[in-house]
């Protein structure tokens, strides 16, 4: 049998469909039961045509972690122009969204995961996507009104990042953390970000 050949634009919408499906593989399943068996079988194409998008899973990761970057910096805006909330209620309702990502269909990557996506990278791909991080944390800052160098991009990044995997963590990876406060951990963790950020864009309006 011939292999169907694929116009560009078919492909970029089988490269799409990979991207989003991926992520909802994180939200729904995590990457230890994504294979790429997996994720060719939900999208309809050979494991063989996968690899002329993506030369390992791990790449696909990356990239989707990328793909759903516009959605966030959009939900930002949206809450910020949103004239029924407060400054702080757009901010907590982002950082709450994000800390809830499974929930919300982000995908938020465990501990376990990202060591696993680490290893197989080059140091360069690592670097570019370190940078795309670094860029979309200070993009966030611009649109609360942030000035960057009031708060820097990494430092934010870590404090929203690391709230997000600690809470994903519970219980199974850090089974010594309590499970039954793991939402008021949250809370408490939001609005201690938020002290410092309020504090933070008052300091920059002086």
């Amino acid at each position: 049998m011939a292999r169907k050949a694929y116009s560009e634009q078919e492909r970029e919408q089988v490269r799409n469909a990979l991207l989003t499906t991926m992520i909802q593989c994180i939200v729904d399943r995590g990457l230890i039961h994504s294979s790429i068996d997996v994720l060719c079988k939900k999208v309809g194409i050979s494991k063989a045509f996968f690899y002329t998008f993506f030369p390992s899973k791990e790449e696909l990761v990356l990239e989707a972690l990328r793909y759903q970057q516009p959605k966030l910096l959009q939900c930002a805006k949206q809450l910020m122009e949103d004239p029924s909330l407060s400054w702080r209620e757009g901010v907590r309702t982002f950082l709450e969204t994000c800390a809830y990502g499974e929930k919300k269909g982000i995908a938020v990557l465990s501990i376990e995961e990202e060591q696993e996506v680490y290893r197989c990278l080059s140091p360069e791909n690592f670097q570019t996507f370190r940078e795309d991080q670094i860029k979309l944390f200070r993009e966030l800052l611009m649109i609360f009104d942030l000035p960057v160098d009031c708060i820097e991009p990494r430092l934010f990044g870590n404090l929203a990042l690391s709230m997000m995997m600690v809470y994903k963590a519970i219980p199974d990876t850090m089974p010594f953390l309590f499970p039954e406060v793991a939402d008021d951990m949250v809370k408490f963790q939001i609005n201690a970000l938020l002290d410092e950020m309020q504090r933070a864009k008052k300091e920059a309006i002086r």
